[in-house]
């Protein structure tokens, strides 16, 4: 039994001397040389973003960024209700026109929003004691929140129109000043 209990030591004491990337269990054939993924070519290592490089770091495929690709960013824009002309689906949500009387707040993806804002399909929270459309009135608080395509600033923007998308809609009464 003690020399039993003396192998089963030695050999863990043995092992925890021995570095993780030394034993042969662990080692990969191209150790050292990167960190290559299922289905990378030999000599060929991916990046965080899935950019194929090479060992020496040169790019296999210039200017194919993810970023180049339409994506949806957050669009939010505030501002105080002049008129609605929502109407109520049978889902549930509303859909038609929201003009503003002000704009009081943009998000930076929103800079430059006009009014009036066409809106199909959005959900509509009344806040503040409002019960539905019919205690809506002008003056009131409206905050659109939805998603606008974009590119990145480097990208090749020709033929490239972005789409706002408005999710969202809440209104408020007004804050007494």
């Amino acid at each position: 039994m003690t020399a039993r209990r003396t192998l089963l030591l030695a050999s863990a004491a043995a092992l925890m001397g021995v570095p993780a990337w030394a034993a042969s269990s662990v080692a990969s054939p191209g150790q050292g040389i990167g960190h290559g993924h299922a289905g990378s070519p030999p000599g060929q290592t991916k990046d965080a973003d899935e950019h194929g490089t090479t060992t020496h770091g040169a790019p296999t495929s210039p200017g194919k960024s993810h970023k180049c690709k339409a994506h949806g960013v957050a669009y939010i824009v505030s501002g105080t209700l002049e008129k609605q002309t929502l109407v109520k689906n049978e889902d549930g949500t509303y859909s038609g026109e929201i003009t503003l009387k002000a704009i009081t707040h943009t998000n930076h993806h929103a800079k430059g929003a006009k009014s009036p804002f066409t809106v199909t399909k959005v959900h509509v929270t009344f806040g503040d004691g409002l019960s539905g459309l019919e205690g809506l009135k002008e003056g009131d608080g409206v905050k659109l929140i939805g998603k606008i395509t974009t590119l990145a600033k480097k990208c090749d923007h020709t033929g490239f129109t972005p789409t706002v998308t408005i999710r969202k809609v809440v209104f408020t009464a007004p804050t007494a000043p």
